[in-house]
């Protein structure tokens, strides 16, 4: 009885989650706070690993907090929203769903946490996607950068024989090159300043590869479009510069996809470039699309995602060419500071945050 009267108190304790947290520009701290037991509604989930969005969260590493959609600056800033983990417990009104599922959520860095966070029904972005064996926690980590990718990819609508050009193949310009090729887009140009991550894109599916620091990008996508330019381009890096270039090398009537995260302005060449040769440029951010699909749009983000799901257990969607770093959350400081650096010597970072990651890194 004595035992068992411990074990229910242990189960009415707050839990502490350990949270990544950006106090001010440039630093990095890991905080910690209680959370309690889950409510009828709602789950309570632990991570194994993140991932971090390396142009969003640099954004608010700097003090971006528009880059989180906040209007006012918090205390600190809590970056992240590629989560995967385990079900701890499960309200009794939290159907489908059991302690030990594997599970993707849209989580800060976070080791512990409630889905969703007051207890309430789940909205149908809120409610997680459930892994199957044949994907792994690694793996997982991509979903959301993949679902940002397939939106970005969808809203262009590259089709068979289409050129399209990549400005940026950081891990969100990786799988957009791995998606156009899925769409049948033929030539897919990546175009970067990093030949390690140009080396990496052609891994990925493109079939050139251009560093704009030696070579005329513009020039290059033309050659291999028959002068013609791309009928897509992807602008996914967050170096606001790279606009004009994106425009340039674009097939009249082509499309611009603006998926990076670009802070900043830029100019650009309204008439000659804009209006008479009738380009679109658009930016792809999913925020305000609804959550369930309807006759105009079958592919919101919770359906997207749930498709690249299915795509990585099928094996035709490859992410472990692209993880660089695998380290315990504890070192998230030094990856971010790697981060600030620029972009050589890195591509995707992935934070364990398993017991047995302490003082592990690949």
């Amino acid at each position: 009885m004595l035992a068992r009267a411990r074990f229910q108190l242990a189960e009415l304790l707050p839990r502490t989650a350990r949270q990544i947290e950006f106090p001010s520009p440039s630093e990095v701290r890991v905080a910690e706070r209680p959370v309690a037991a889950a409510g009828p509604s709602q789950l309570l989930a632990e991570a194994t690993r993140t991932l971090i969005s390396a142009g969003t969260e640099q954004n608010l590493l700097e003090g971006d907090h528009r880059a989180a959609g906040l209007t006012e600056a918090p205390d600190a800033l809590r970056p992240g929203y590629s989560w995967v983990g385990r079900v701890v417990e499960a309200g009794d009104e939290t159907a489908g769903f059991a302690a030990g599922d594997r599970i993707v959520a849209s989580l800060q860095h976070v080791s512990l946490a409630l889905i969703p966070p007051d207890d309430r029904p789940m909205t149908r972005l809120e409610i997680p996607q459930l892994l199957p064996d044949a994907v792994s926690d690694d793996a997982a980590t991509f979903v959301s950068l993949a679902d940002v990718a397939l939106h970005a990819v969808r809203r262009a609508q590259p089709s068979i024989g289409d050129a399209v050009a990549v400005f940026g193949v950081g891990v969100v310009g990786q799988l957009i090159v791995q998606f156009a090729r899925m769409a049948g887009a033929y030539p897919v140009v990546a175009v970067d300043l990093d030949d390690r991550r140009l080396a990496t894109a052609v891994e990925s599916g493109a079939t050139h590869a251009v560093n704009a620091g030696r070579d005329d990008a513009v020039a290059a996508i033309q050659d291999v479009s028959y002068g013609a330019g791309a009928r897509a381009v992807f602008m996914a890096t967050r170096t606001p510069q790279v606009l004009p270039d994106c425009i340039r090398a674009a097939d009249n009537g082509g499309v611009i996809a603006v998926t990076g995260s670009a802070p900043g302005t830029v100019g650009i060449e309204l008439q000659v470039d804009l209006l008479r040769r009738e380009l679109t440029i658009f930016g792809t951010y999913q925020a305000f699309y609804p959550h369930e699909p309807y006759h105009k749009f079958q592919w919101p983000r919770p359906r997207n995602r749930e498709y690249v799901i299915e795509l990585m257990a099928r094996g035709d969607l490859r992410t472990d060419h692209l993880i660089s770093h695998r380290v315990p959350y504890a070192g998230a400081a030094e990856m971010y500071a790697l981060i600030e650096q620029g972009p050589a010597g890195w591509l995707a970072i992935v934070l364990d945050w398993t017991d047995s990651s302490e003082g592990e890194a690949t």
